[in-house]
């Protein structure tokens, strides 16, 4: 993990694959409205768009996550 100040990394590129099905699933199944605020869940979003190194498709997935989360 690095801290950049404020802004915190919690994702590498080896793992953010699962961590966008993860994401997906959660805001799918529950929507963004579920236990936590859409604030959590657009901070989870935007912390892993942070991530050095995205791929094409990953910010695409990323991005449809927050227009969900807008949505709700």
């Amino acid at each position: 993990m690095k801290n950049l100040g404020a802004l915190t990394l919690l994702y590498s590129v080896g793992h953010l694959d699962s961590a966008i099905e993860h994401l997906e699933q959660v805001l799918s199944l529950e929507g963004a409205n579920s236990l936590f605020s859409k604030t959590y869940w657009r901070g989870r979003v935007v912390q892993a768009l942070s991530t050095p190194g995205l791929a094409p498709c990953q910010h695409s997935r990323l991005e449809r996550l927050l227009d969900r989360i807008a949505q709700a």
